[in-house]
């Protein structure tokens, strides 16, 4: 199998000898990857803030056919168009009937091999930037395409969509509203858009690169630099704002965002942050009637509510404003690596082909 590897630090490789995935268990698939996604939290393995094994095959976001099915699959077949949620669940344990699929007492995470040493009791597998990845828990993981001509709504919705939708869903965004967004990736575009479905009156995104700010005006936000952020809220809302969501996962942008929200009000944070300490105190927090919420997205348990606004037409996903460099070769995966992390050529999302030519 054709695929990508990582072989160390900032080191993205094109391999063509990896093994085949397999059936291990019964209720697995084997997916053919038509297009998979580099997502803003594969950086951090890339730059060694999250360790992974050497050889560990990156990616958890992945549209593809079904070429292999279990023996215990029930929902799909051979030649069935599916995308996937970037962790696995069982759909029966507590969680998962709690509407925290990714903390499903069963989860694995795709892209995601432990670094000697750490034992992650087989929570993480091979990952989806390869010609072929293996899927546990099929029948309560995998979705089918909605509509097979636009495979990249389907990729946003398994991971960056929802997880802004979620991140706005737990912002408790309400009519009315003054939202700040920081961060204008996938994530933070996608959060955008769904704090207006919300009902949001005032969207204010932050964000150093220019060319994101640009997208998130597109979007109908006020657009600014981080520099800026507080003179333009205050502009605004005096009192300050009254959900703040954060899409970068740095200290930087969780400093700024309790700089930003009224006493009261609430931060939401989808980005996954590696460092060891908050950027503000416990003191802090009580000082300002603070809600702050952080987490992984449950993508599998909000799908059904998002795919059905979604085909009622009452809320869009903005594929345009977010998909930057489609259709990019496997061959080509180290290169876009370093477009990603440098945030060359407006790159903002890039979907890696499955077929290695």
């Amino acid at each position: 199998m054709h695929g990508l590897i990582l072989s160390g630090l900032e080191e993205i490789n094109y391999a063509s000898d990896l093994p085949d995935p397999q059936i291990v268990v019964a209720t697995d698939v084997v997916v053919r990857v038509d297009r998979s996604g580099i997502c803003g939290s594969d950086l951090h393995q890339y730059h060694g803030r999250e360790p992974v094994a050497a050889n560990t095959i990156p990616g958890h976001e992945f549209v593809g056919e079904v070429v292999e099915v279990g023996g215990d699959v029930r929902r799909f077949s051979i030649g069935d168009y599916v995308f996937s949620p970037f962790t696995t669940s069982c759909g029966a344990c507590y969680f998962c009937e709690s509407g925290l699929s990714a903390r499903c007492q069963h989860w694995q995470f795709f892209g995601y091999l432990p670094p000697p040493g750490v034992d992650d009791g087989g929570r993480g597998i091979q990952g989806a930037q390869a010609e072929w990845v293996r899927v546990p828990l099929a029948d309560t993981t995998l979705l089918h395409v909605p509509n097979r001509d636009e495979p990249e709504q389907a990729l946003l919705l398994g991971d960056n969509f929802t997880t802004g939708f979620f991140c706005a869903d737990s912002g408790d965004v309400q009519p009315g509203d003054v939202t700040v967004i920081i961060g204008c990736g996938a994530v933070g575009l996608s959060a955008i858009r769904s704090a207006r479905y919300m009902g949001s009156e005032v969207i204010v995104a932050v964000d150093h690169v220019e060319s994101r700010r640009t997208r998130a005006s597109s979007l109908g936000a006020i657009a600014v630099t981080p520099d800026d952020a507080l003179d333009c809220v205050m502009e605004q809302a005096s009192h300050g704002a009254d959900n703040v969501l954060e899409a970068v996962g740095m200290p930087a942008a969780q400093k700024l965002a309790f700089q930003l929200v009224r006493p009261g009000g609430v931060i939401s944070t989808v980005g996954v942050h590696t460092a060891s300490q908050f950027e503000f105190s416990p003191g802090d927090a009580y000082d300002r009637n603070l809600t702050y919420r952080a987490g992984r997205c449950p993508v599998r348990s909000y799908l059904d509510r998002i795919l059905a606004a979604v085909n009622d037409g009452d809320l869009s996903i903005p594929t345009e404003q977010i998909i930057t460099h489609n259709h990019v070769p496997l061959s080509d995966g180290a290169a876009a690596y370093r477009m990603f992390s440098q945030r060359k050529d407006d790159c903002v999302k890039v979907l890696l082909s499955g077929m290695s030519k």
